[in-house]
């Protein structure tokens, strides 16, 4: 991957649009971004991962406050990155979610973040939703945002701590970086697998015991501490043996109890016998005594099955009279109904009344006619009140109209002059509008210098203090650095004089070999006995090199911020700015007035002309509508004449056309009624003369005298069922009676002897209860026997599956426990830790090379996987092979410098190692971020080399940091500026400055 451009805008602390030419910062291979704290050096490497992958490295993505305080609310937050990935060239735009004013109204509401990626050698479709982009990116980098922001923004700060972290710790940035989820899932599936198989055994266990239990409760028998097989066999062997006895003891009262029920029906049968004798003679008794009462139920059944079919002909009969009483009376009342209207009372006048019916008919249909003639008048009637009303609202728009046109032209008649009046005002505005740019830029500019000058004297305050603090600094760790040189030099005695301590004539020296000693080094009073003191000093110098560092920051940017002054003040006096200032606010308050007030006078104009054009409007189109209303209005009027001569013509003046269609009506609906009415009564009296007829037809055929008898024989269906009822079961009663008698049995048992059924009785439930007691004691024993067998047999399955599913179970659980770093396994390493471990050797490997190169040869990884304190989990320890001594030491024990090199240099393996297994591509533009301070000149050269071996081949290394020798080594440099109103950046490349 290489960066070629990055542009941002209201980013961060950049409010203006920001451009860095990489290609241009980058052509020597090597560039420093520095700056002052909290000028935005970072947000340049945020930027560039926001472009990327829609967020920022580590807890600056915790608030995602990407917006710019120092821009405008509605400025739009942008991001664009111009890169080659892959061998693809692309420009990647983004902006983050934000916040921006509502356009109507107080508060704000959120912008949702969006984003374009362009391929600019045209290799594919240009992409606009964040997923797809985010993924094209992974694709072509060939690794995940967490690993991009360790192999290519490297954080020194992030690897010390790694360096010095526990195995767990260091396992937790590692699985970020390489991919060890399908090993993990791994050791879940086989602890899942060895949970169900705990599951499974312990459910066994449960069926085992939940049969033994169900044997002791069903078999009776003694509950075993270990139930087994001969327990469960004893167990049903001695239920088979009580089953087997109490089968023989039911067999025996199962025979004394089928004699003792033999006994009791018989003797049973016979007592039924003589009670059925006993019976039927009764009923025969019974029988004979109400004789003349079943005859005369006989007789009146037949008299009322006669009279049955005569009765609803006499209710007919009744129904038709009462029908034509009915007709005559409407008859009566259409009528008096019709002689109401005096038409229709000359009408009934008319003798004879036998042709009422067809002078009825002859005046419906003239009056009828009557009515048709004066349907069209009618209609025309109907409408004179729409025709008058409408004649009503024209005479009313004829005189509102005449009004509005009147007040309208009193309107343009005034409007010239208004109009006047407010071009005057409008031309006043515009002319002060124009000079409120020039004074607005004026009175910025007075106010600039003039804060500039309230700042530049505290600057100068802060800027001798800074400088005598760096004094005081430089001093303290000069004086610092020859404490740490004493010390050295001091214990570097000491251990010459130990060691000349421990030497023998004729024998070798350990250091040299030599067996011949001729000066020995004698004891030295002031000399170091321990490491402590030196360890102490050297810790001092490191603090004191610190102070200085922070020191020369605050000097450095002390200093430029009094030159940024000093240029913005360029010479002028104070008094002379506040007197301009003063001047220039008041002019532009003036013109500001104006210009508010433009649009206003503008939109007066205009309303003026609008309203002269829209008043002649109306005074054009009222004039043409009142032309047409008086048109309509003469026209109604003609029509209105018209129709009152015809209806008086046609009436004579005896009132109107609709009364008189309504007396038409009235008159036909009424003979109507009279005329069906008398229709009716013929009808019904032929129906009369027809019932009567059929009732005496019948009662001559029934047998009966009149009406009267026929009705004093009916009787209800009820009734006559129950008779029939009475005789049928008297006939059965005789005839059951009779045939019990003849019975022989009936006969033999009338002449034995009455049989003791009480003692029989007793007999048979005392033989009843012994089977009873027998039975049940045999289906206990059975039920007993039958049930231990099912559950034996259970119970023997189920222990023969238990062993192997706890062979199986010991296997699962001692294999998931290995691979989570338990049980046996001694270095208490998971399998995810032992991959991890893998790729950390390789990463050692890779990093021992440059460390090697930075510490002069002296130092390298080594890799030990052994358990850490206290039951730490082990695999991923760190420790450094010193050289000089030959001893693998901490890597905790490394000073400042040290641990700077040993950061470096895994953070550059560690890059080198995940950009192979991203598939080898070449990662061409890398960033190393802070650490540099603590390095003194000679380690400095060395880590200048290895970043000189890593712009080998086209690659381009930016470094971040505050030290002012870098900028003297590395000519390509970044400049990050804080100013009041945002940041911005300076580009000093080999070829210039811009």
């Amino acid at each position: 991957m290489r960066l070629h451009r990055l542009r941002i805008r209201a980013f961060g602390p950049f409010a203006e649009e920001m451009t860095v030419d990489f290609d241009d910062l980058g052509g020597d291979g090597l560039f420093l971004l520095h700056g002052q704290t909290g000028a935005g050096k970072t947000t340049v490497l945020d930027a560039v991962a926001f472009a990327l992958f829609g967020r920022v490295p580590g807890v600056r993505d915790v608030n995602r406050r990407l917006h710019s305080d120092h821009a405008a609310a509605e400025e739009i937050p942008e991001v664009e990155l111009e890169a080659t990935i892959a061998s693809r060239r692309l420009r990647i735009t983004r902006s983050p979610e934000h916040e921006r004013p509502k356009k109507r109204g107080d508060g704000t509401r959120k912008v949702n973040a969006r984003a374009t990626l362009m391929w600019m050698d045209g290799s594919g479709p240009d992409l606009t939703r964040i997923p797809e982009i985010g993924d094209a990116v992974v694709r072509l980098l060939g690794m995940s945002a967490d690993q991009f922001f360790q192999v290519v923004l490297l954080p020194q700060g992030d690897f010390a701590r790694f360096l010095r972290a526990h195995s767990d710790e260091r396992e937790a940035l590692l699985e970020r970086l390489f991919d060890t989820e399908r090993f993990g899932d791994l050791e879940e599936w086989l602890r899942e697998r060895a949970r169900e198989s705990a599951a499974r055994l312990t459910e066994q266990t449960a069926v085992l015991d939940r049969i033994a239990g169900q044997i002791v409760a069903v078999g009776g028998a003694e509950p075993a501490a270990e139930p087994d097989f001969e327990w469960a066999h004893e167990c049903l062997e001695r239920s088979r043996a009580a089953a087997e006895r109490t089968l023989a003891e039911s067999g025996a009262a199962q025979a004394a109890a089928d004699q003792a029920q033999a006994a009791y029906e018989g003797g049973s049968r016979v007592a039924e016998l003589r009670r059925r004798g006993r019976a039927a003679t009764e009923r025969l008794a019974r029988l004979a005594e109400g004789e003349q009462s079943l005859a005369a139920a006989a007789h009146a059944r037949r008299l009322a099955l006669r009279a049955a079919p005569i009765v609803p002909l006499a209710d007919d009969s009744d129904r038709v009279a009462r029908e034509l009483s009915a007709a005559e009376q409407a008859v009566t009342a259409a009528r008096a109904e019709l002689c109401r209207l005096p038409e229709g009372e000359i009408l009934c006048a008319v003798e004879p009344d036998e042709d009422l019916d067809t002078r009825l008919d002859a005046a419906i249909d003239r009056w009828t006619e009557e009515s048709g003639r004066w349907e069209p008048l009618a209609q025309r009637v109907a409408q004179r009140p729409a025709l008058v009303a409408e004649i009503d609202a024209l005479d009313t728009a004829l005189a509102e109209a005449d009004r509005r046109v009147a007040k309208t032209r009193e309107s343009l008649e005034s409007a010239p002059g208004r109009r006047a009046e407010a071009a005057d005002a409008l031309q006043t505005a515009g002319d002060l509008r124009v000079q409120a740019p020039k004074l607005r830029a004026e009175r910025d500019g007075l106010r600039r210098v003039r804060d500039a000058l309230t700042d530049r004297a505290e600057v100068l305050v802060r800027f001798a203090a800074a400088e005598k603090d760096l004094l005081d600094a430089r001093d303290a760790h000069a004086a610092a650095r020859e404490r740490v040189l004493d010390a050295r030099e001091r214990r570097l005695a000491g251990m010459a004089v130990e060691l000349a301590g421990e030497l023998v004539d004729g024998e070798p020296c350990v250091v040299c070999g030599s067996v011949a000693h001729p000066k020995p080094a004698t004891d030295v009073a002031d000399s170091v006995e321990t490491v402590t003191d030196e360890e102490e000093a050297a810790a001092a110098e490191e603090r004191a090199s610190a102070i200085k560092a922070i020191a020369q920051s605050a000097v450095a940017a002390l200093g430029e911020r009094r030159a940024h002054l000093d240029a913005v003040i360029d010479g002028a006096d104070a008094a002379t700015v506040d007197a301009d200032l003063t001047r220039v606010s008041a002019e532009l308050a003036a013109a500001e007035r104006a210009a508010s007030r433009v649009p206003a006078l503008q939109k007066a104009v205009d309303r003026i002309d609008a309203e002269v054009d829209a008043w002649r409007t109306v005074i054009a189109d009222t004039e043409a509508g009142q032309s047409a209303r008086r048109e309509r209005v003469n026209s109604l009027r003609e029509n209105l004449t018209e129709l009152d001569a015809a209806v008086r013509e046609a009436t004579g003046g005896r009132g109107g056309v609709a009364e008189r269609r309504r007396e038409l009506a009235d008159l036909v609906r009424r003979a109507r009624r009279l005329r069906d009415a008398r229709q009716e009564v013929a009808r019904t009296r032929d129906r009369v003369a027809e019932a009567t007829d059929r009732l005496s037809a019948a009662c001559a055929d029934a047998g009966f005298d009149d009406l009267a008898a026929v009705r004093a024989a009916f009787a209800p269906d009820t009734r006559i069922a129950a008779w029939d009822t009475m005789l049928q079961e008297a006939a059965s009663l005789r005839a059951a009676a009779e045939e019990t008698l003849a019975d022989e049995d009936v006969r033999a048992a009338m002449s034995a002897p009455e049989p003791d059924l009480e003692r029989l009785v007793v007999d048979r439930d005392a033989a009843r209860g012994r089977l009873d007691t027998a039975s049940k004691e045999h289906a206990v024993a059975g039920r007993q026997a039958a049930g231990l067998e099912e559950y034996v047999t259970q119970f023997w399955a189920a222990l023969d599956a238990l062993a192997p599913m706890q062979d199986r179970h010991a296997e699962l659980q001692g294999l998931a426990e290995l691979v989570s770093g338990r049980g046996q396994n001694a270095r208490r390493m998971s399998l995810r830790s032992y991959v991890l471990a893998a790729r950390l050797d390789e990463v050692l490997v890779a990093a021992s090379g440059r460390l090697r190169e930075m510490s002069s040869g002296r130092y390298e990884f080594v890799h030990t996987d052994a358990a850490g304190v206290r039951g730490r989990r082990g695999g991923l320890g760190i420790e450094v092979r010193d050289e000089y001594t030959g001893a693998l030491r901490p890597t905790t024990t490394l000073s400042g410098g040290e641990t700077f090199f040993a950061s470096l240099a895994l953070a550059l393996g560690l890059a080198d190692v995940v950009s192979a297994e991203s598939g080898g591509r070449v990662l061409d533009t890398i960033f190393i971020d802070e650490g540099f301070g603590t390095l003194d000149p000679e380690a400095l050269d060395l880590v200048m080399g290895v970043l000189d071996d890593l712009r080998t081949g086209g690659r381009v290394v930016g470094v971040v940091s505050h030290v002012d020798e870098l900028r003297a080594r590395i000519p390509a440099q970044l400049h990050v500026l804080r100013g009041e109103h945002g940041s911005s950046v300076r580009v000093q490349s080999p070829l210039g400055v811009s």
